[in-house]
């Protein structure tokens, strides 16, 4: 699974829940909705981009092999500032990534220069020293082929913290902070609005003020499964709720003790697990992705955070929560 909040109100629509755990929105009728999480953004960089910028990082497609492509989003995935990022994110920053060679001794970065560059080794070893009062070069970490440095300068306006020099010939992929920061609010854009438009064709979100509607689109998560994929399961306590964007997913109940039973089928549209966000009852049946299955999902926390009780939401329309409520899963 790859994983890319709302809030709540309360009081009313727990009486005629009680007999469920979560309903499922099929797709079609309007029923109880829930929103989904992401935290408030972290603004990445305050400083501004000139236009000479944006149109300079929108242009800097560099060729790559398929291997190297390959190589750079690995590894761009095993770093934890980018982790958050979808397939099209990663594939646009590799896109913009171009080559710098240096020779064994070279300085790559200076503790105390401006940061400007992010960088991922394609061959040769880096070593890092940080100088202080007492120690004016000490090593504090060595990296290789695979590994990526530097990633704070496109984040931060910062100076460099560390020195890093080249122990070897060494061949590196860049990325510059004006096109991170570019690409990022480009991809952030059409991410939210491609949200937006989907979310406004579920029937009960209609409920939602535009206000409303905007929090939620910023605090959606998006998460893929691959086929067979389990994305809750009976009997587990839950503490997500999910919409299912595209793809198809399967509801199964225990039989006995071995066997299992499918009672739907939940397709683009779709939503589940609401109400144990409500009640915090268990799952009451498991959902399995049937093909590749994306789905945007708002955990417990944010969900009351950031939206308030859902319940205050349902309440303005309470009587097309009970009439459209459907099985329990």
């Amino acid at each position: 699974m790859h994983r890319n909040t709302f809030d709540d109100h309360s009081e009313h629509a727990n009486s005629s829940d009680s007999d469920s755990d979560e309903s499922v929105y099929d797709g079609t009728t309007p029923s109880p909705i829930p929103v989904v999480h992401r935290e408030r953004r972290a603004s990445v960089c305050s400083e501004k981009l000139c236009p000479m910028e944006v149109h300079a990082a929108l242009d800097n497609h560099v060729p790559k092999t398929e291997d190297e492509a390959a190589q750079i989003t690995a590894i761009l995935q095993k770093n934890v500032l980018f982790e958050h990022l979808d397939e099209n994110q990663l594939q646009t920053l590799q896109h913009e990534m171009f080559h710098v060679e240096k020779e064994m001794e070279d300085v790559i970065i200076r503790q105390g220069d401006d940061g400007d560059n992010f960088y991922v080794i394609d061959s040769g070893r880096v070593e890092v020293y940080i100088e202080s009062d007492e120690d004016p070069q000490k090593l504090v970490a060595s990296y290789k082929e695979g590994d990526s440095f530097g990633e704070l300068a496109i984040m931060y306006n910062a100076p460099r913290a560390a020195t890093c020099v080249a122990k070897s010939d060494v061949k590196l992929w860049a990325l510059d902070r004006a096109s991170f920061k570019v690409i990022m609010m480009k991809t952030s854009i059409t991410k939210r609005n491609e949200h937006r438009t989907f979310l406004e064709k579920i029937p009960i979100l209609s409920q939602l003020t535009q206000v409303e509607l905007r929090i939620m689109v910023d605090s959606l998560t998006e998460e893929t499964f691959e086929d067979g994929a389990v994305v809750c399961s009976e009997g587990e306590c839950g503490d997500r709720f999910f919409i299912i964007k595209e793809g198809m997913a399967i509801c199964t109940k225990a039989v006995g003790a071995e066997s299992r039973k499918e009672v739907g089928r939940l397709s683009s549209g779709s939503y589940f697990g609401e109400i144990v966000l409500l009640t915090s009852k268990r799952r009451q049946a498991t959902v399995t992705a049937s093909g590749l299955l994306s789905c945007l999902s708002l955990d417990r926390k944010t969900f009351k955070r950031v939206m308030g009780p859902l319940q205050a939401i349902l309440m303005r329309n309470i009587e097309e929560y009970h009439k459209f409520q459907a099985s329990t899963i």
